[in-house]
């Protein structure tokens, strides 16, 4: 019995180390079938990110194409309407340069015009060789043909068609570019499921290595965690840049930035200045998360900034001994990011911060930062575009005043106004004496050079809410809201004698004509404001010019124009 237990000793111990070796082999392979799938999964995942990355650059070239054609047109339109404008010219030129650095198969292949699928090349070279055409038109001061080539090449329809095609092209990228990203997730979801699978595995198999597969298994997961963030913030920058698209002025683009900035990096003070109108210096347009105990400056002049000065990031620091911005008074560091779009400074941001590691944590989020300033600073960029085209289009590029057509919307708006408040409203029309002669006399140039200089001393006789338009020209308009007669009749002196003024500086007699009407005094309606102080002017023309002449009140319509004292109220009109 004793011999048999001996006997089944070694038996049960060869069992045992049997089943452990068949173990072992089912552990080596379980975990070499493992790893090959982590292993599949990393090169499934690198394959797919390269996917990723040359649908994104072959969208960023689509974009950059389709904005270079965009501000080509743009220029083109431009120049139709300032005509033979040199720096217009250069636009055109620095825009079409960079429009043809794009080979042909940078843009789609086929575009849809009227319903059938075109080639793209045949488009672009038709664009090209109309702004051409037209451009040239321009420059040879030839706007009659340079517009009725602008329309018989169909450019304004052609440069819509291509930016289309290039739109629905970057949709479809972008769908495609959606699609890799939600198998990468897929892919390493089911990698990190895997890898969790090893690790369980090997904490059973192998105890001693408990510790060392644990410490593996949380890095990797910080890895992931890292990466899934960095992507969540990739796409939230993404989604800011959208969002800045549809930015009108400066708060909208200011609500987007607080917005996106709180959710990348909450736990930082934000200030956010921008160049006033007259670009000496930049003023604070918006910040937060800092302490109210202390102010930062309402503007910043650009010799006081480093990061201005040098056109790249400068962190301030709080020690006297570090090279610190002129203008910079808090105990936080600052990290100033100057805003650069198209090489231009915009803008400057700044990010606060306190505590332990406080450069260190504004170095950690100097990328998040510039990422948020290039945003920024492609929003203002279009923005102020688009208030020069505003303004393009609604003032007389000569003098600077508002043009007719607005003039017209704005004298009906004022004059509804002025009915449900029960105030008055007066109009000034304004005629330059003998104008035809000063030019034969002094030449077109002198002119041009009369009429901005009228315009100029009509604009500094008015308050901020009378409107001086461009009736046509040497025609001038004055809409007074909330302005009697007797005071529009002063103010109308006022503008005489200023003008009167300008004949020594120019070295010409300049004078002016001027008549006045008042509703509802002498009129009922917007065009009766417009006849009456047309027929005053006429009647001012008829007395000998350079004097101002009032419009009959309604009760005595058949009553000729009055006549104004020269120096009568001018007191009153300041």
């Amino acid at each position: 019995m004793q011999a048999h237990l001996a006997s089944d000793g070694p038996r049960a111990g060869r069992k045992a180390g049997g089943a452990l070796g068949r173990s072992s082999v089912v552990t080596i392979a379980f975990l070499a079938a493992m790893i090959a799938l982590v292993m599949a999964g990393f090169v499934y995942i690198s394959h797919q990110q390269t996917l990723v990355d040359e649908v994104r650059k072959s969208t960023r070239t689509l974009r950059v194409a389709r904005q270079a054609a965009m501000e080509t047109g743009a220029a083109v339109a431009d120049l139709m309407i300032r005509h033979d404008s040199e720096p217009k010219l250069f636009n055109y030129a620095k825009a079409l340069n960079w429009l043809n650095t794009f080979p042909e198969d940078s843009f789609p292949r086929t575009a849809l015009r009227r319903a059938e699928e075109v080639p793209t090349s045949t488009i672009l070279t038709a664009l090209k060789a109309g702004w051409a055409d037209t451009v040239s038109a321009v420059a040879a001061k030839q706007p009659e043909i340079a517009q009725s080539l602008y329309v018989a090449r169909e450019i304004q329809p052609n440069t819509t068609i291509l930016t289309d095609a290039i739109l629905t092209d970057l949709t479809r990228k972008e769908a495609v570019e959606a699609s890799l990203n939600r198998r990468i997730a897929g892919a390493t979801s089911i990698v990190l499921g895997l890898q969790i699978m090893t690790g369980a595995f090997c904490i059973l198999a192998f105890l001693g290595a408990s510790r060392a597969s644990t410490r593996d298994a949380r890095a990797r997961d910080l890895a992931v965690g890292s990466a899934n963030a960095s992507r969540e913030q990739v796409s939230r920058l993404f989604e800011m840049t959208e969002m800045l698209q549809s930015a009108l002025d400066h708060s909208d683009a200011n609500a987007v930035l607080r917005a996106t900035a709180g959710e990348l990096i909450p736990e930082f003070g934000i200030a956010l200045y921008v160049f006033n109108n007259s670009r000496d210096r930049l003023t604070l347009s918006t910040t937060w998360g800092r302490p109210d105990r202390e102010a930062l400056p309402d503007a910043i002049g650009l010799q006081q900034c480093w990061a201005l000065k040098r056109g790249k990031p400068h962190i301030n620091h709080p020690s006297s001994h570090k090279l610190r911005c002129e203008h910079y008074n808090v105990s936080d560091y600052a990290l100033e990011i100057p805003m650069i779009a198209r090489g231009e400074i915009l803008g400057l941001l700044q990010i606060y911060c306190d505590g332990d590691q406080a450069e260190e944590r504004l170095k950690d989020v100097a990328s998040i930062g510039a990422a948020l300033a290039d945003a920024m600073s492609l929003a203002l960029s279009n923005i102020a575009l688009r208030d020069k085209l505003r303004s393009q289009a609604l003032r007389d590029p000569l003098t600077g005043l508002y043009n007719r057509r607005y003039m017209e919307d704005a004298l009906e708006r004022v004059v509804r106004l002025a009915e449900r408040e029960k105030t008055e409203v007066s109009v000034i029309m304004i005629d330059l004496d003998n104008f035809k002669r000063l030019n034969d006399q002094h030449g077109h140039a002198k002119g041009d050079a009369v009429l901005r200089d009228a315009a100029a001393a009509i604009t500094n006789q008015l308050r901020e809410t009378d409107i001086a338009c461009r009736y046509g020209g040497e025609e001038l308009i004055v809409v007074l809201p909330n302005c009697g007669l007797e005071m529009a009749v002063a103010k109308a002196e006022g503008i005489r004698v200023s003008i009167e003024a300008l004949s020594e500086p120019n070295g010409a007699q300049v004078s002016a004509s001027l008549g006045v009407a008042c509703a509802p005094l002498t009129s009922n309606s917007t065009r009766e404001l417009l006849a009456n102080s047309d027929a005053a002017l006429y009647r001012a023309k008829q007395e000998g010019r350079n004097r101002v002449m009032r419009a009959p009140a309604q009760k005595s319509k058949g009553s000729r124009p009055e006549p104004v004292e020269p120096q009568a109220k001018l007191n009153a009109a300041e």
